[in-house]
């Protein structure tokens, strides 16, 4: 489940430069006006803001990445099989 947030390009440079944690909105406000979307599996709903754990994101992002490398990979050597 997915859950749409709002930040500020603070957060997100910070985000970018390799922080863990990036602060959202659950409302448009004038500092944060970028859109965002992310798993509410990362997130920790407070009163009045949303803490967006990029650390769990990383990760859940690297394990999908090489699940998704294992199975082309395995599509690959299967295909050149039927080839030689």
């Amino acid at each position: 489940m997915n859950i749409t947030l709002f930040t500020s390009k603070d957060e997100l440079v910070n985000a970018k430069a390799g922080g863990s944690t990036l602060v959202a909105s659950k409302t448009k406000t004038k500092d944060a006006d970028f859109q965002i979307i992310v798993s509410i599996d990362a997130c920790d709903l407070l009163e009045n803001e949303v803490r967006v754990n990029l650390t769990l994101l990383k990760a859940s992002v690297e394990e999908a990445a090489q699940e998704f490398g294992a199975a082309m990979g395995n599509e690959i050597n299967r295909v050149l099989s039927q080839i030689e």
